[in-house]
């Protein structure tokens, strides 16, 4: 898909989508309870369909319906199933360990990029405890223990163990070594365990959960509105206009959150009122940043920097390389085809703002990268084109409807 856009001033205000990290984690606790759960909310990401269809290969039996789910528990375990995870590294890497701990004998598919991504240090600990692991087939029922984590790779792996953990027969611990990244994504599924009644204890890096556990469900639950979708309306404002997005909690758990902190340092000028965060333009300053905990950002934040005059610095990049597309690489592109000179050199990004023009941007089959592209586009001079625009429907399908609703005029036709 090719989307036309023509450069604006934005001006307006929508409602945040819904958190797609959230979404995964409240399904796949509903799916472990007894009973039936409503939650609201959850949207129609590509990411959470994936995880709603494994869930139900699974055994789980879920409705979506205008952008909200029912979930009945599982109640009899279905083996032997194939579990397609798209492209969602989260579904993947939750679900992995969640089927191990229901003996599922379950096999996992998905997108070439998604099975290339790392995933082979959660597989051995599942193999370290009592699973055959046969390709991506995951046979056997996992067993309590400690297990060992290199935190330094992934958040995912953890979460994932979080959830299969307390069903099991007797106690167990997960032992985090090296530097833990993605720590709040960490808080996120401590915080949704909390929902549903599971008890663990935190020690330093190592985190203890009980075994023989059940599952509560509260019964209702409604997604919250995500800060890293959020964030590319929200610098769509801080770079050309002004921005309202409602539905956002500043008390979030949510890393991306950060985004904040950087339209600070940019030089936005942010409102926070109950129910809302209102984003206006301002001074363009260059700033320094480091991405290690916060890497869904760094594309969109490229942006600021290329509005700003001066010399922008991104460190803590690594991480960067491992996702939908290597986002080092594709972010470099993105500004050199808006005339932006950009470079990485010893572990860091380098960006010198300047006058950014309009071109053929490519989504690399990377949402964040089609929606930076948009931004990016929007401040140019002159129009753009952006090729492969789809990549939106994986996290925020609506993203075209709230870019024309702040006075857009994305021409998805074309």
């Amino acid at each position: 898909m090719k989307v036309k856009i023509t450069p604006f001033s934005p001006s307006g205000k929508i409602v945040a989508p819904p958190s797609k990290s959230v979404a995964h984690r409240l399904l796949i606790g509903a799916s472990l309870s007894k009973g039936e759960t409503e939650i609201k909310n959850v949207g129609n990401s590509a990411d959470v369909i994936a995880t709603c269809s494994c869930l139900r290969a699974l055994g789980a039996q879920i409705e979506l319906k205008d952008g909200n789910a029912v979930v009945k528990g599982i109640k009899n375990i279905s083996k032997g199933n194939l579990l397609d995870c798209n492209e969602s590294g989260s579904t993947l890497r939750f679900l992995m360990p969640v089927a191990c701990a229901l003996g599922a004998d379950a096999t996992f598919t998905g997108s070439q990029k998604l099975l290339s991504r790392p995933s082979k240090a959660l597989s051995d600990e599942l193999s370290n405890h009592g699973i055959l692991v046969d390709g991506w087939s995951y046979l056997g029922a996992l067993k309590s223990g400690r297990y060992f984590i290199d935190a330094s790779v992934s958040s995912q792996y953890i979460t994932g163990l979080l959830f299969a953990l307390p069903i099991l027969d007797g106690d167990s611990e997960i032992i985090l070594k090296g530097e833990v990244v993605s720590r709040n994504y960490i808080e996120i599924t401590l915080s949704t365990l909390d929902k549903f009644k599971i008890k663990y204890q935190k020690s330093g890096n190592s985190i203890f959960i009980k075994g023989n556990q059940e599952f509560v469900s509260p019964k209702t639950l409604t997604v919250e509105g995500d800060w890293s979708g959020s964030a590319f309306p929200l610098v769509l404002g801080a770079v050309g206009g002004q921005v309202s997005v409602y539905g956002l909690d500043v008390n979030s758990k949510q890393g991306d959150k950060e985004i904040l902190s950087v339209l600070e340092k940019f030089g936005a000028k942010i409102e926070i009122q109950k129910g809302f965060v209102k984003v206006s333009k301002d001074k363009a300053k260059a700033f320094t940043q480091d991405f290690e905990n916060i890497p869904d950002l760094a594309p969109v934040c490229a942006v600021l920097s290329a509005c700003a005059k001066g010399e922008s610095v991104f460190t803590g990049i690594q991480r960067l390389k491992i996702k939908e597309s290597d986002r080092v690489a594709t972010t470099i592109k993105m500004l050199s085809v808006a005339g932006v000179t950009a470079y990485e050199e010893n572990g860091r990004i380098v960006i010198v703002g300047s006058n950014v023009k309009g071109g053929v941007f490519f989504g690399e089959n990377d949402h964040r990268i089609v929606m930076s592209s948009v931004v990016l586009a929007s401040v140019a001079n002159g129009d753009s084109q952006i090729v492969g625009a789809e990549a939106i429907e994986k996290s925020y399908p609506d993203f075209f409807r709230d870019f024309n609703i702040l006075g857009g005029n994305a021409n998805v036709d074309i």
